[in-house]
């Protein structure tokens, strides 16, 4: 009896060595695919490392060249201070001759004080001289430089300027002129205009582009600029202002205009010298608008710090400007111009990273075949029109594809993945007959996300399963119980899907059996309460799904518990080693914290 119990034992613990080794290998057999994942992940960390430290490098070069700059715009200051005293012994010379001048003979000279910069003059009483008036008239001719006081009138500052014929800057410190009549006395000699409302208290003057004038404006009325565009428009060859542009009347449109610190919009028509002092500015340009025509003329001509370039049509008025990349790349939109503009893009000297072409309704397949040469370019926003022309056009670099219907003002970029070489797709209000040129575009999709579709059906979600390496898909604003998603359980490669918005329980039906998916993320965040599932529904899926693996819930709370419950009470199998199968349950609700269970038979 003793010998059959050990015998008995014996052979229970090599049933449970052998199903020890079963676990064992499995394992290896994780840990060998796992090896495999790192080994690539460390040579690309290495990479990385390699980029940052030329990052550093190039950064420590830059400072390098801030610090001489900086010490160049100390020496230029000190400069501009030399020649504002020496101006201001000058008018001190011109003030003691008039002091001698108005002085009785015999007398001490009374109290005379001038100040150019308020222009008033306060004496004791004393007849007028004719003399006197002389002096100071000529000495008002040689003034190029002038500072009005605030308090200084429409009448007062009229009655000025026609005594001031070389005057060559101007500032004027008031909220509004009135009628603007003093704009017509302004001298041909005049060339940088700063006017200010009373709320600014750092000025920012102008630079100079041209022969022309340039005007600065801050913080002044929608009257002052009016009178400005009526007066002055065709003198004006620079224009700095922080008022929108939409408020800028036609007539100064023809100027260069800067727009904030660092936004420039050049005229059609710009020349060659304005785009050489543009390339040489001290000040830094990180959005520039400029027309198609003169596109052709920016080869090489780009500042280094711009971001953001716009390239606008004939019948724009206000600059669309493109979404900064990610990469600091060049980003471009083109607006409203002809098909052939595109053909500029890789003649510019920079490295197009981001392009979004919007208002461009005569494009054909010729006329985006240039796209090819932009090998820089990641990321593209087009219309759904353009769509069926970009077959075999698309840069091989290019990672992110924007598909926008006709009422999106803003293109929504698809997540991508940093190791991944393959096409990220969004479509954002198109027609869902859009998803069939996916996989006629020559690139293979792995990553799809749809937004605002209304007429999804189960055949416009045909096209998919032309998509073999569809890894992941997004169907956002909710799937009514009408649409079929069985299409997407013939899709090998799909292992990620959002279902945003109302799901209802005959949807998630449709997924039964869906082969390779291994994370499901059902409702919509912001939007918890519009949840149409049941848990009955949820754990129906689960079962369904072998590989399903993640679970994330955007619902109520109860919800969220139901959910819970009924996974735990339900049979979910085991996995593909024969081990319990695990669910990772996700719902972020508040004080929500991730909940991990095996079936009833493993725990």
């Amino acid at each position: 009896m003793e010998m059959t119990a050990v015998r008995e034992d014996l052979a229970a613990l090599r049933r449970e060595v052998s199903a020890l080794r079963e676990v064992v290998a499995a394992l290896r057999e994780e840990m060998s695919a796992l090896r495999g994942v790192v080994a690539p992940l460390r040579e690309k960390v290495t990479i990385l490392s390699e980029v940052v430290a030329k990052d550093h490098s190039d950064t420590q070069k830059l400072k390098g060249e801030n610090a001489a700059l900086h010490d160049a715009m100390v020496r230029l200051e000190q400069a501009v201070i030399e020649e504002r005293t020496t101006r201001q012994t000058v008018v001190e010379d011109l003030r003691q001759d008039f002091r001698r001048r108005a002085a009785p003979s015999g007398r001490p000279q009374g109290k005379i004080t001038k100040a150019f910069h308020d222009v008033t003059v306060q004496t004791e009483p004393q007849p007028p001289a004719d003399s006197d008036t002389t002096v100071l008239r000529e000495a008002l001719r040689t003034v190029t430089t002038f500072d009005a006081p605030s308090a200084l009138g429409e009448d007062q500052l009229t009655a000025l300027l026609q005594s001031l014929p070389r005057l060559e800057e101007l500032t004027v410190r008031v909220p509004s002129f009135g009628t603007g009549r003093w704009l017509r006395l302004l001298p041909t000699s005049l060339r940088t205009l700063y006017v200010t409302g009373p709320e600014v208290t750092k000025p920012r003057w102008p630079g100079q582009y041209g022969s022309g004038l340039s005007v600065s404006l801050q913080g002044v009325a929608a009257d002052t600029i009016s009178h400005l565009a009526t007066e002055l428009g065709s003198r004006i060859t620079l224009l700095v202002t922080d008022a929108q542009v939409t408020t800028i009347p036609s007539q100064l449109r023809v100027a260069i205009i800067r727009v904030g610190p660092n936004t420039i919009i050049l005229p059609a028509g710009v020349g060659d010298s304005e785009l050489t002092e543009l390339r040489s500015s001290r000040e830094t340009v990180e959005r520039l608008s400029v027309s198609a025509a003169d596109l052709p003329l920016l080869r090489e001509q780009l500042p280094e710090c711009l971001q953001r370039l716009n390239v606008r049509g004939p019948e724009v008025t206000e600059p669309r400007w493109p979404e900064q990349d990610e990469d600091d790349d060049l980003s471009v939109s083109l607006q409203g111009v002809a098909a052939d503009t595109i053909s500029h893009l890789a003649d510019l000297g920079r490295t197009v990273g981001r392009l979004e072409i919007y208002d461009c309704p005569d494009h054909t397949a010729g006329s985006l075949e240039p796209l090819t040469r932009c090998r820089g370019l990641q990321d593209l926003s087009v219309t759904a029109a353009d769509l069926p022309l970009l077959r075999g056009q698309l840069p091989e670099g290019l990672r992110c594809l924007n598909v926008r219907g006709p009422e999106v003002t803003e293109p929504r970029w698809p997540g991508w993945n940093l190791w991944d070489d393959d096409l990220s797709v969004s479509l954002q209000g198109v027609a869902a007959d859009t998803i069939s040129h996916l996989a006629d575009l020559g690139r293979t999709v792995t990553v799809l996300e749809i937004y605002d579709c209304p007429d999804l059906t189960a055949g416009r979600l045909e096209p998919l399963t032309r998509c073999p390496k569809l890894g992941r898909l997004t169907l956002s604003g909710g799937v009514p119980d009408t649409v079929s998603l069985e299409p997407l359980t013939r899709c090998p490669g799909l292992w990620v899907l959002t279902l945003s918005g109302g799901v209802p329980d005959a949807v998630l039906d449709s997924l039964s059996g869906c082969p390779g998916l291994w994370r499901l993320t059902l409702g919509d965040l912001q939007r918890p309460a519009e949840t149409a599932f049941t848990a009955a529904a949820v754990t129906r899926l689960v079962k369904s799904c072998r590989k399903l693996y993640r679970l994330y819930l955007h619902c109520t709370a109860d919800i969220g518990r139901a959910v819970l419950t009924a996974l735990k009470e339900a049979d979910l199998g085991r996995n593909s080693y024969g081990r319990p199968r695990t669910i990772d349950l996700r719902v972020p609700c508040r004080g929500a914290v991730p909940i991990s269970w095996r079936s009833q038979e493993g725990q």
